[in-house]
């Protein structure tokens, strides 16, 4: 058993490598089906986000992260195979699930220390789940995932104050626009990224705020708790005529706006500087938007300088985290050896067990019934015996570093029958 990372991230690939590798919600319970009927993987759970694609699977082969990664054809992105093996990584073993700890404690996300992440992760357990794409193993490590991102949000100062790329995107505006009090705000989504957007905003004095959505149903919902104003997406040209800023964050798999519409747009505004944030991925406005005369465009990677600024404020967190992290993957370690040394400890057990029944059966023959209490004392005698000759061979393979070899050692040395659980 091998589990293993794959895949691509904001530290490793460029906005416009990872929103060709990106694969929405929907398609990813099938995706890991897929790799698992063509016995790439025996399980997996696969998230993709504004800032990662990266699958978490367990393998029987030692060779399957090689195939894994050339198993391209299997994954329904739209990134070009040169650019997938320029920008994708592959971690095996404790590396591998150390990775996965630090993402699901948002450790490496563009916001250090942002929560949003570890809901991503469970809707991508639910979807693997559904797919019936899980196995025991892995849900000990997503286990030992869930249980560290526990601990740093509630044993560091990491979680003390919430942050996310919506906070970036609202801070990045400030930086180009000073105060945003008065402003005018067009949201474009209504999503997790757009609720906290509005929240956000409520809080800088803002002036008009207008959400938009493809549901006017879903916008009104969002828009009224934080007091907004939901718009029919048909009626967003109307509202562009008036705002100062554009935040967008939707999960349609195209532009909403073209550079074309939004020089038209700009036109009507007789050139009146206009702000736009796009944070999704893959991207809501057309890159070539931001050439239009009056128009500052800013991606999710143009918020890379207020990531670092938040960066330096929880740096002196880190460390907490990171010792969590390896205390976590320890006892995660700990649990899957466990597990797999598990059927080799009963076989041993049953086997030694066994044979002690028979030998003192055979003594047992030689003394008369009436002699309880002697019998009794060989009975005790025996049962001593076993358990002090298995506690060295029980102890030797819960602490091996490699279960798989100390099955097989003790499988030699004592003829076991062991039968293995396949879920």
């Amino acid at each position: 058993m091998q589990f293993v990372v794959l895949g691509l991230s904001h530290k490793s690939a460029p906005l416009d490598v990872r929103e060709q590798a990106f694969i929405p919600e929907a398609g990813v319970g099938e995706c890991v089906r897929r790799l698992i009927d063509h016995d790439l993987i025996d399980s997996g759970v696969l998230l993709s986000t504004c800032n990662r694609t990266e699958l978490y699977a367990i393998t029987s082969a030692s060779d399957t992260p090689d195939r894994l990664f050339e198993s391209f054809g299997l994954w329904p992105h739209q990134l070009p195979f040169e650019a997938w093996r320029r920008f994708a990584y592959r971690l095996t073993g404790d590396n591998a699930m150390a990775h996965l700890f630090f993402v699901a404690g948002g450790l490496d996300s563009l916001m250090i220390g942002e929560a949003q992440v570890l809901g991503q992760l469970k809707r991508a357990l639910a979807r693997a789940r559904q797919a019936g794409a899980l196995d025991v193993h892995l849900e000990i490590i997503i286990r030992g995932a869930l249980r560290a991102a526990k601990r740093i949000r509630h044993e560091t100062g990491l979680g003390r104050r919430p942050v996310s790329v919506s906070h970036a995107a609202v801070a990045a505006a400030q930086d180009v626009l000073g105060s945003l009090a008065g402003r005018s705000v067009l949201v474009l989504g209504a999503g997790e990224m757009s609720e906290v957007t509005l929240r956000l905003l409520r809080n800088q004095r803002i002036g008009q705020v207008y959400l938009a959505s493809r549901s006017f149903q879903r916008a009104d919902e969002v828009a009224q708790p934080a007091g907004a104003a939901a718009v029919p997406f048909e009626a967003i040209e109307e509202i562009i005529g008036v705002v100062d800023i554009i935040v967008s964050s939707s999960s349609a798999p195209h532009h909403l706006l073209d550079a074309g519409r939004v020089m038209t747009f700009q036109q009507r505004r007789d050139g009146r500087p206009l702000l736009i944030v796009d944070m999704a991925v893959p991207r809501d406005i057309d890159p070539d938007a931001g050439a239009v005369a009056g128009v500052q465009l800013l991606n999710i990677d143009d918020l890379q300088q207020v990531a670092e600024a938040n960066r330096e404020e929880r740096e002196a967190f880190i460390p907490a985290a990171e010792q969590i992290v390896a205390e976590e993957v320890r006892a995660t370690r700990h649990a899957l050896d466990a597990r797999e040394s598990a059927p080799t400890i009963q076989a041993l057990v049953t086997r030694i067990a066994d044979l002690r029944d028979r030998v003192l059966e055979r003594h047992l023959a030689h003394v008369p019934a009436a002699e309880v209490e002697t019998r009794e004392a060989m009975r005790q005698l025996a049962e001593a015996l076993t358990a002090r000759f298995l506690d060295g061979p029980i102890r030797a393979l819960r602490e091996s570093p490699d279960p798989t070899l100390g099955a097989a050692v003790m499988h030699d040395a004592f003829d076991l029958d062991i039968e293995r659980e396949t879920s």
